[in-house]
Formats: C-alpha cells, structure tokens, sequence
C-alpha cells in the first residue's frame, strides 16, 4: 500500500477538467466504462480527492463522475440544479447519486428537483430532508446548524494552518481497527486532504450545510419514482445523526434497502473501502 503512489496514477488517469455550468466552475474528473453511472457526492469536507479510492474500485463497472463543489454559489438549490445540468451536459444515463454525509442530503435535493436525470440513490452516514418531522426530531440538525454558524466565524478569526493539527488527530482517532500499514495510509489520506483545506473553502461548506434549514420540504412523494431504488448505509456505530432522524431517512425513501453492517462509524466508507464499494455495485447491479 503507497498512497503517494495511488494518488499520482490516480490524478495521471483521470485529471481534473473545469466547466462552467449555470455560472459556476465545476473542477471534476471523469471516467470508466458501462451502461450506469456514478456520482460521488463527498461530505462535509468538500474535497472530492478523498474519495479517490472509490473512484478507482468504481470505474471498473461504471461510468464515475466526482467534482469539488463550486465555490459561486451557498444555496443546495442552485448547487442542485447545476449539477443536474453538468450530468446532463456528459450525457450521462441511468445515474446513481452515491452521497455520503454532506453528499447525502445534496444527493436529496438532486433527486427530489430532478427525477429525470436520477436511476438510484446510496446515502450513507446521512441526514434527513423530511418536511413533517416533528421539532423533537430536527432538534439535533438544528442544534448542528448553531454549530456550523460558530464554526463559520472561527474561520474568520482563525488560519486554518492552526486547525490542522487537530482535524487530522480527530481523524486518525477512528483508525483504532485498522493494521498499522492501513493507518499508515489513511493517516496520508487525511493529511492530503486537510491540506488542501483554505479558510474560504470551510466557510464556504458551513454556509452550505446551514442552507439545508431551506431545504427541509421532502415528502415520501418526492421520491416515489424511487421505489426500490434507494440503498440506505446507516452504520450501527455511528451517531452523527439521530436514531430519530436515520427513522424518519428510512420513512421517507420508497421501499429503500437498509444496511447497518459497515462499521467504521461516520468514516465507514474510508475504512472499510473494499466492502463499501462491493456493497454499492452489487445494489446497482441488481436494478
């Protein structure tokens, strides 16, 4: 295992492109074979190259598209309608929204905006845009929001170079099951992608969680061109989300399968790579 190694083949097989879509600059990579694809909507952190990995494991089967998310634009509505307009644009058909955290909820809005364009949806680690939860249950995401608006002023105090430190320590804190050769790894992993973090970038990823409040109007109705389509990761292990918001995920989605056995807590994908990936392809397959 040589992260260095993977990642410069990675960026020489697929290179980063730009686009400008709906006047924002979309930065993303491209590329495998087959009738379905893949797009990978990354978390909280916005950095695309985390999920580098996937990428490779997923082009073996699919189509796969990833990108960063455009920097014009805080609203998921504009974002949304913009990446609909960039699938399209690639003339991508039977796309599967793969969202984890962050990418979970825009993957929601996508597909509630745009149902021509969305086969599938994977959400993993994820919360929920359901108009008639009840306050007891948005109570944690809106508690989560008062967070971010902190952390999104921190960010105007504070270089993120004095941050870095304690964001990968709080990383490396979940590679307690791991041999120390994949520590090794994810320990490099994480120390690339913290380093490409900017003071305006994480701004700009708070400022598009807080906008979610504006987004909470799903119904069971939005996705009902869904059924059976929607694959649920939701690990036993994590607790980023409320169980009563993981329900309400569960109620809100038609007849989605639900699976809890990838551990790894809100990193399962990242730790549990392999299994993450055989996981999502056999879901795709069987459509």
């Amino acid at each position: 295992m040589d992260f260095r190694a993977d990642l410069e083949k990675f960026c020489k097989d697929y290179p980063v492109q730009s686009v400008r879509i709906n006047e924002l600059t979309f930065n993303y990579r491209f590329g495998g074979n087959g009738d379905k694809a893949l797009v990978l909507l990354v978390g909280g952190l916005g950095i695309s190259d985390a999920f580098f990995n996937h990428f490779r494991g997923f082009v073996k089967s699919f189509k796969v598209l990833t990108f960063d998310y455009p920097m014009e634009t805080n609203s998921n509505s504009v974002l949304a309608d913009a990446i609909a307009e960039l699938i399209k644009s690639l003339k991508l058909h039977n796309v599967f929204l793969v969202g984890q955290s962050y990418g979970g909820f825009i993957a929601q809005v996508i597909a509630k905006r745009h149902p021509e364009i969305v086969s599938g949806l994977i959400l993993s680690n994820t919360g929920c845009l359901a108009a008639d939860m009840d306050e007891e249950t948005k109570g944690p995401m809106l508690d989560m929001i008062k967070r971010l608006k902190k952390a999104a002023l921190l960010t105007r105090l504070v270089p993120i170079a004095l941050l870095r430190g304690e964001f990968i320590k709080k990383l490396e804190g979940h590679l307690v099951q791991c041999t120390p050769e994949e520590k090794k790894y994810m320990s490099e992993l994480f120390r690339y992608v913290i380093g490409m973090l900017t003071n305006r970038h994480e701004r700009h990823m708070c400022s598009l969680m807080i906008d979610l409040i504006n987004e909470l109007d799903s119904t069971k109705e939005s996705y009902s061109y869904l059924d059976g389509r929607v694959l649920l990761l939701l690990s036993e292990d994590d607790d980023t989300f409320s169980d009563a918001i993981k329900q309400s995920l569960i109620r809100l989605m038609p007849n989605p399968v639900v699976n809890t056995k990838i551990c790894g807590g809100h990193l399962a994908l990242l730790l549990r790579i392999e299994l993450y990936i055989h996981t999502v392809t056999e879901f795709v397959n069987s459509i």
